[in-house]
């Protein structure tokens, strides 16, 4: 992320109204990292006890961030009760938040890209600030037919496969996943879901949302659909409704959705709507 974009983002955030407080690594680098472990784990935490900061949003999406949560305190994350916000391998730093501490978070756009459309940065902060306006259904393509409401749990696929073993290990028993990729070919989602698969992650999903599939087709096996090798091993693997090709994950329009809240999701519809807040409001 180019310092341009950086200041573009911190000054869409300053616009909304509300104070920034900026981690004092923001913009620090270590090779392909923003900063070594260290400071990126005392980042997070000086955000985590500031009790000015209600929000933690990511600026990307934070190559690396396993290397460090072992380092962080699941009983600290309870008692301060910071909404987190962000995606791709942020999926670790969420699936953190869910399965050790018991807390939701917000699957949405970060900073990372100034090309967000209008009505995603207008639902992430309706689900920022307990707006029921982010509650809105979103569309998608209906691939199997039935209604559950459930917890949604998920993100990025390749970073849900890279928690298996370990303590923040996505579990989706009795939820909905909802799967995103970016550059990865067909053989390699396969293989990142039989994986999930033979290591029981899938037993017991009760639906399957799934999102934007970006630069996933193959140039090599041009015959070879993402999407048919997605649909091929989760629709053998769970039963309950799928829904395809909705408007989450590494694309413009990338709508905010809550980890570890109630959702509905509507195979026959092709809809997916959060049923509860992410932050609950005080009146």
């Amino acid at each position: 992320m180019t310092p341009a974009v950086l200041d573009a983002g911190l000054a869409w955030l300053s616009e909304q109204g509300h104070p920034v407080v900026l981690a004092k690594n923001l913009r620090a680098r270590s090779g392909y990292l923003a900063g070594g472990d260290s400071e990126r784990r005392a980042d997070f935490l000086s955000l985590v006890r500031d009790p000015n900061v209600a929000v933690i949003l990511c600026a990307r999406g934070g190559y690396g961030i396993g290397r460090f949560l072992r380092g962080v305190s699941a009983a600290e994350l309870r008692d301060s009760r910071k909404l987190v916000v962000g995606y791709s391998d942020a999926t670790l730093l969420l699936s953190f938040l869910y399965a050790c501490a018991g807390l939701a978070s917000l699957h949405g756009p970060m900073l990372e890209r100034e090309d967000v459309t209008p009505e995603a940065r207008a639902r992430e902060l309706a689900l920022m600030r307990g707006d029921p306006a982010g509650l809105a259904a979103l569309a998608g393509r209906p691939v199997r037919a039935g209604v559950v409401d459930a917890p949604l749990v998920g993100g990025n696929l390749k970073l849900l496969q890279a928690s298996i073993g370990t303590p923040w290990q996505v579990d989706a028993r009795g939820a909905i996943l909802f799967l995103e990729e970016v550059s990865e070919a067909p053989y390699a989602l396969d293989r990142a879901l039989v994986h999930l698969r033979e290591a029981g992650v899938l037993e017991g999903v009760r639906g399957i949302a799934l999102g934007q599939l970006v630069r996933c087709e193959s140039e090599r096996y041009p015959g070879a659909s993402a999407g048919e090798a997605v649909r091929e091993v989760l629709s053998n693997a769970v039963d309950g409704p799928i829904v395809e090709d909705l408007p989450f994950g590494h694309v413009a329009d990338n709508q905010a959705l809550g980890v570890g809240v109630r959702a509905r999701l509507d195979g026959a519809r092709g809809e997916l709507m959060l049923l509860e807040p992410v932050v609950e409001v005080e009146a």
